[in-house]
Order: C-alpha cells, then sequence, then structure tokens
C-alpha cells in the first residue's frame, strides 16, 4: 500500500512539472506561436543547438548505456548517500538556488551605481560560484557528516570513475557538438591563447559547477525522495529557471526576448530540454566529468565565433 503511494507521489510530481514547462512555454510563445521555430541559442538555431543533439544524445545514452552496471551503480549511490538528512539538504539547496537570482540582481545593481566601466555581468561569475560551488560545498555537500565521512562519498563515486562502461558518455559528447558545427557560419576563430581561455572558462567555470549543483547536488537528493523520471523534470525546470535569471544579466550573450515571461519561455525550450539530456545521462553514469563535458563542448564551440568577433580573435 505504502509503495502503491509512493508510485502515485512520483507520478503526480512528475505530471506537474511536466505542466509547469508546458506552461511557460506556451505563455511565452502565446502571442506569436511561430516565433518558436526562430528560438536560437547562442546565435544557433535552437533546431541544431538545442533539439537535434539532445534527440541523438538520449538515443545514444539508452542504447549504450549498460542495464548490469546500472544496478550496481545505483546501489552505490545509496549507500553514497546514506545517513544524510535529504530533506533539509534538499531545501538548503533550494535556498541557495533563491539566493543566486535575487543576489545575481542585487549585485549587478551594486555595480552599475558603483562604476560606469566595469559591465555588471560580472555579478554572474561571483554568484554561480558563491550560490552554486562554494555555499553547497560547505553547507550541503558535507551535510554535517564531515567526521564521518559521508560528505565525501558521492564526489569520490562521480569524479573517480574507474570503470570502462562509464566513459561511453564520451559518445554523446561528439553527438552533441557535431549539429552545432554544421549549423555554425564560418568565422575568424579566436587565438590559440583566446580559445584556451574560452575553454578553460566554460568548463571550469559554468559547466563543472552547474553540473555539480544541479545534477550531482539537486537532482541527486530529489531522486531519493521522488523518483527518477521526477527528478530529472524538475531538476531541468529549475535549470532552465536559473537559466533565465542568468540570461537577464548577461551583457556577452542574452536570449532574444522581448519581455521576461518569452525570455522564461526560451529557456524553457532551450535550456529545459538540455536539462532533460543532462539528467538521463547523470543517471546513466553518474560521471561528473562526462556531464561537464555534455553542458560546456555546446557551449564552447558556440561561444568561440562571438568571441572572435569581439575581439577575442587577437
Amino acid at each position: 500500500m505504502e509503495a502503491g503511494r509512493g508510485r502515485a507521489a512520483r507520478a503526480v510530481t512528475t505530471a506537474v512539472a511536466v505542466a509547469a514547462g508546458v506552461g511557460l512555454a506556451a505563455a511565452g510563445f502565446a502571442g506569436s506561436p511561430a516565433a518558436l521555430a526562430d528560438v536560437s541559442w547562442y546565435g544557433v538555431g535552437a533546431l541544431w543547438a538545442v533539439w537535434l543533439p539532445v534527440a541523438a544524445g538520449l538515443l545514444l545514452t539508452w542504447v549504450l548505456g549498460s542495464r548490469t552496471g546500472q544496478i550496481d551503480l545505483d546501489l552505490r549511490v545509496q549507500d553514497a548517500m546514506e545517513g544524510h538528512p535529504v530533506r533539509l539538504e534538499l531545501g538548503l539547496l533550494l535556498a541557495m538556488l533563491l539566493g543566486y537570482a535575487v543576489g545575481t540582481a542585487g549585485l549587478s545593481t551594486l555595480i552599475r551605481q558603483v562604476s560606469e566601466e566595469l559591465p555588471s555581468g560580472v555579478a554572474l561569475p561571483v554568484t554561480r560560484l558563491v550560490f552554486f560551488f562554494v555555499l553547497p560545498v560547505l553547507f550541503v555537500d558535507q551535510g554535517g557528516f564531515s567526521t564521518s565521512g559521508h560528505g565525501t562519498r558521492m564526489p569520490a563515486l562521480s569524479l573517480a570513475v574507474r570503470e570502462p562502461w562509464r566513459w561511453l558518455g564520451l559518445v554523446t559528447v561528439a553527438a552533441v557538438g557535431v549539429p552545432i558545427l554544421l549549423d555554425l557560419e564560418s568565422a575568424a576563430a579566436p587565438t590559440p591563447t583566446g580559445t584556451l581561455l574560452v575553454v578553460l572558462a566554460i568548463l571550469a567555470g559554468v559547466s563543472a559547477i552547474e553540473e555539480i549543483f544541479f545534477r550531482g547536488m539537486v537532482q541527486t537528493r530529489l531522486e531519493l525522495l521522488a523518483g527518477r523520471t521526477a527528478a530529472v523534470v524538475v531538476t531541468a525546470l529549475l535549470y532552465a529557471l536559473a537559466q533565465a535569471v542568468s540570461s537577464h544579466y548577461n551583457t556577452f550573450t542574452t536570449m532574444v526576448a522581448h519581455d521576461p515571461v518569452e525570455q522564461v519561455a526560451v529557456a524553457v525550450v532551450t535550456y529545459g530540454v538540455q536539462g532533460l539530456l543532462l539528467g538521463y545521462i547523470w543517471i546513466r553514469y553518474r560521471n561528473m566529468w562526462i556531464n561537464t563535458l555534455v553542458h560546456g563542448v555546446p557551449l564552447v564551440l558556440a561561444t568561440l565565433p562571438t568571441v572572435a568577433g569581439q575581439g577575442g580573435a587577437g
């Protein structure tokens, strides 16, 4: 009986999350449904940058994911999270997500008032580092169990990857990059130094931090409370909303949207869809290196021409 109620609760959670995502997207495009075809992601058409790569990535991950190894991996995740106050930790993580939105707005406003030369977009890497990495690691990842070792077992599982099959996600990394390359127009490339800096900045300063927070911390705990499917969908929606906030204050690359409602809708149909793939990959491999690359490689490929066009070519 209790198991049946648990399944029903997970189904309801999933349905509510899906309805929320569809509703947000529909609200943004209600005035101009045809605008969905014009959605772009970092200047690249969403069809090539998001939807085709995600479809290919989901299929490849489903085909290549080890079913036998999956059972053992799931047991290791449960063992790694044993003893954690999951509800409390999840509440703290959601508070930090809210802190990210409020902190970014506040710091951006402060920068504009203090200096006209310093771009307000500088607030983003600061608040991302603080609210998605520093504070979660200090107050959640250790989980109050630093003396017993609970806090370090999940990171060790996701970073010290020894099983060869857990690296099959590299195929997905290639799959999400190729469609973007096919759609990119010929453009000047940054210098080798500029390229290296962009790659490091995106992989270390954006992709790794966001994947550790959203997939490694938030989704893992949601799985224990609401089940896999609900965790993937809810985390993808939270990820999309966070990206809508980021885009509003990102002076380097912004979403093409006429108002905040449409901006959220664009985030849902781009970042939210990407979040579904990233969440599924996390379930299959629990390999933070793969998640970081699947997240970061498309971003690097889409960003490099923009960097070159703004003088990054040297």
